[in-house]
């Protein structure tokens, strides 16, 4: 597992290197996004969705791939030195949606209702030096056509074992856990059309009508 450790620097040995003109060295990064989707595993719903949006807090809204050592101390957060995402979590959680529901009977159209994530944890999480888990954590809101009426909401998370204890362990689980994720959320849509309170008909109102 990379480490996380804070490298001393020593000044002089800097110095000496920028006035002989050395070359500075860094580390290779390797760069990783959650692949390729696929929606045939999604439950289907007639719900109609105009967009899909993710929000993250700050300390998610980097392209760095966290974990924490939930065995040794669980508020503390690190981040792998030689791998990043190619962009923020929820910008790749959001991309990633929009693949899925707008490859289904669930295509994003207009008018429709707006589907809005906000995403409360992303993270590889240890809870032991050879055991961890891809864990995303998400708070769903179903928003009515040309609004922000709350339709309906929940929340909804997945956790994955890590196949290895490091960072290709962490891509691997982090990327099956937003396959899980959709699937329940895809699951949770077409519970709503079919289980919906007779006074509100909720794929009626994403139409619009």
């Amino acid at each position: 597992m990379e480490s996380s450790r804070i490298v001393p620097v020593i000044v002089v040995a800097a110095l000496s290197l920028v006035s002989c003109g050395g070359a500075r060295q860094t580390a290779s990064i390797s760069y990783y996004d959650l692949g390729d989707f696929s929606s045939s595993s999604a439950a289907t719903s007639r719900i109609a969705l105009s967009g899909v949006e993710v929000d993250a807090p700050s300390w998610l809204d980097s392209p760095a791939m966290q974990y924490r050592l939930a065995y040794a101390d669980r508020l503390r957060r690190y981040s792998y030195v030689e791998s990043r995402w190619v962009a923020a979590p929820g910008e790749l959680l959001e991309l990633s949606l929009r693949r899925t529901l707008g490859s289904s009977e669930t295509a994003i159209v207009t008018p429709g209702c707006t589907l809005r994530l906000q995403l409360d944890e992303f993270v590889q999480q240890f809870e032991s030096p050879s055991t961890s888990y891809g864990v995303v954590e998400v708070r769903v809101a179903l928003l009515g056509p040309r609004s922000d009426t709350l339709v309906s909401g929940k929340r909804l998370s997945a956790r994955v074992a890590a196949p290895t204890a490091d960072a290709k362990g962490a891509v691997a689980a982090l990327g099956a856990a937003v396959t899980e994720l959709t699937i329940s959320l895809s699951a949770w849509l077409s519970a709503l059309e079919r289980d919906g309170a007779p006074a509100l008909d909720i794929a009626r109102t994403c139409r619009g009508q």
